[in-house]
């Protein structure tokens, strides 16, 4: 379940860590009672929880920590990449702004040394369920956040995915501080697809 409005937004999370019904309802009671959170209902039978929430009042980082403060965690994964066309302090924040705005990222940072950017994501129930399209959407999402502010996403395997292909370039030519965009990474990490679809499936092997 993902639905977002101009108000509210919704979306069923994975849980990991209950064992019972009374970590579900505890879990239940507490994000019932977090600020900004509309409604919650824990689900102990598929381990997940349907969450909606006001994102003027709470954040998911937020949500997520509250699972976390109550003994339980939401199911995420981390995803590095190389970021093409970053310069200097002023770019990476504009990057960072553009990764953090990506639907179930709760978490971006950047490292403007190598060019590479880091998220951690919290997946929809039902992206769990067909990996392959969340992973490919997942992408088009990042080349399209980051082509807004200028830059360009490389992949884990060092392949540039076009702007062209998501979406217009964005706002201007320069960073925030002056800088030119447009140049490439030079490398990139390998194997980040096959190691978040592993991890995808491992955790639904033990449903």
């Amino acid at each position: 379940m993902e639905n977002n409005s101009d108000e509210f937004q919704s979306m069923r999370l994975k849980i990991t860590g209950m064992h019972c019904a009374n970590c579900a309802k505890n879990l239940q009671t507490a994000l019932s009672k977090r600020d900004g959170v509309i409604d919650a209902a824990v689900d102990i039978t598929t381990e997940s929880a349907d969450i909606k929430w006001d994102p003027k009042a709470v954040t998911l980082a937020e949500i997520a920590d509250t699972v976390s403060d109550t003994g339980f965690s939401v199911f995420t994964f981390e995803k590095k990449m190389h970021i093409g066309g970053m310069h200097c302090a002023g770019c990476a924040k504009r990057a960072r702004t553009g990764l953090e705005g990506i639907n179930g990222v709760i978490f971006a940072d950047i490292n403007i040394t190598d060019n590479s950017g880091f998220i951690k994501v919290a997946p929809s129930y039902s992206d769990l369920e067909d990996e392959e399209r969340y992973y490919a959407d997942l992408e088009d999402k990042i080349a399209a956040a980051l082509s807004k502010y200028g830059f360009e996403y490389i992949g884990d395997d060092g392949e540039a995915v076009s702007a062209a292909d998501v979406g217009d370039a964005g706002d201007g030519d320069a960073c925030a501080v002056g800088c030119a965009i447009g140049d490439k990474a030079d490398d990139a990490e390998e194997g980040g697809k096959k190691k978040i679809t592993g991890i995808f499936h491992r955790l639904l092997q033990k449903k």
